[in-house]
């Protein structure tokens, strides 16, 4: 077993909620025989806080925690990345000499900076993609995971794209094993030039899947997420006021998250004052809330593979919503983008007066997640991939 690995990661992890932060957190705990060292890409506003008092403890197995800011971004990628390195290399390789393998969790700032540490210091390189960056702020995200804002005017978050397409590119050409915890992600991935990308999705821990639900006449519909604008949490206050006109008067939960999007903050805390049939629940995890649902909202501009997915389906709460990336009939009931709030209200009243045919969707869904989505099978396979005998597979490939 590797006995020590370089993670590389964005401003997540261990202060903000969310499904990279879940996943950074259930893998380190997981993988127990493993030493991390963490290095982390955040603003300088993150960079004060202390990781002994942040949401999510510290693992026994971090060795070093180390953040750096990320880099300044001008019209030249090549020079800024290359003044960027050279102002943190003498950390980097005392961080890399100690370690076995560089493990990255995204195609942005974390991906391009181990694939560089990989490529100079002759270390494998694993990547994780979780979101593909480029796509993502193509789709409207106004900032990145470490706090890097997105700009404002066209021409300059088209060069931002441009630049995370070919970093993408990079770290795909670079990475001995590319995986991605989307089925969605898999062939854009391959698009780019990964080779031969797997597939390890997101999952829930074992104990927090239920065996059985209690259900009133009216259902309780809630949505879950960072109150960032790729979200769209502004559609779940059109969805709900739909029910206004229609029979079934269900209630409604909305547990968000702080994502420094400040605008888009005061926007939702003023709808929530004239809505005031909505439980706002800020900042606590939602795992712990999860159980009163029946159903889960999902309004995202675009998703790979939300982990708020199976922490509904594991309360056996049933994931509704738009279609997009795995948000699809697999996992959910789901509509297609031309479907109006209207339209879309309309038809979670009718499925939820068919509580057989509803019941249904969610007990398949439900088992699908017992049996393929809990965290001590998919991280079962991250060890294998970190095991002596792979690792010098992959070390030998380079």
């Amino acid at each position: 077993m590797a006995e020590n690995i370089l993670l590389v990661i964005e401003g997540t992890y261990p202060w903000y909620r969310g499904g990279v932060s879940e996943w950074t957190y259930q893998y380190l705990r997981s993988c127990k025989t493993i030493n991390f060292s963490i290095l982390q890409i955040a603003t300088d506003e993150f960079q004060g806080l202390d990781p002994h008092k942040a949401l999510y403890p510290l693992t026994d197995n971090i060795v070093d925690f180390t953040r750096i800011s990320p880099p300044n971004m001008s019209n030249s990628w090549e020079e800024d990345s290359i003044e960027w390195y050279a102002s943190i290399s003498d950390k980097l390789q005392e961080l890399a000499q100690f370690s076995s393998c560089i493990h990255v969790t995204n195609t942005g700032f974390a991906g391009w900076l181990g694939a560089e540490i990989a490529t100079k210091m002759d270390k494998p390189l694993v990547l994780t993609e979780h979101a593909i960056y480029w796509e993502e702020i193509k789709k409207g995200a106004v900032a990145l995971e470490c706090g890097y804002k997105i700009p404002d005017t066209l021409s300059a978050k088209n060069h931002v794209v441009q630049t995370f397409i070919n970093i993408a590119k990079r770290v795909y050409s670079v990475s001995d094993k590319v995986i991605s915890v989307s089925r969605c992600n898999l062939e854009k991935q391959i698009q780019l030039g990964a080779s031969n990308p797997l597939y390890i999705p997101n999952g829930i821990p074992k104990e927090a899947i239920v065996s059985a639900k209690k259900r009133t006449k009216n259902p309780v519909i809630g949505w879950v997420g960072r109150c960032a604008e790729m979200k769209n949490p502004k559609l779940f206050f059109e969805f709900i006021a739909e029910f206004k006109t229609l029979d079934l008067n269900p209630q409604f939960v909305m547990m968000l998250s702080d994502a420094n999007e400040k605008v888009l903050e005061d926007e939702v805390r003023e709808l929530a004052e004239k809505h005031t049939d909505i439980d706002m629940i800020w900042n606590q995890s939602a795992i712990e809330h999860m159980h009163r649902l029946d159903m889960l909202c999902i309004t995202s501009h675009n998703e790979s593979q939300p982990l708020v997915l199976f922490e509904a389906l594991a309360n056996m709460a049933l994931p509704i919503g738009w279609e997009v990336g795995d948000v699809d009939s697999e996992f959910a009931f789901v509509v297609q983008d031309d479907i109006t709030s209207k339209q879309f209200a309309q038809e979670v009243e009718s499925l939820w007066n068919n509580r057989t045919l509803f019941n249904e969707m969610v007990e398949e869904r439900h088992q699908k997640v017992k049996e393929e989505h809990n965290w001590t099978t998919i991280f079962d396979k991250y060890q294998d991939i970190f095991s002596k005998n792979n690792l010098i597979r992959l070390q030998a490939n380079l």
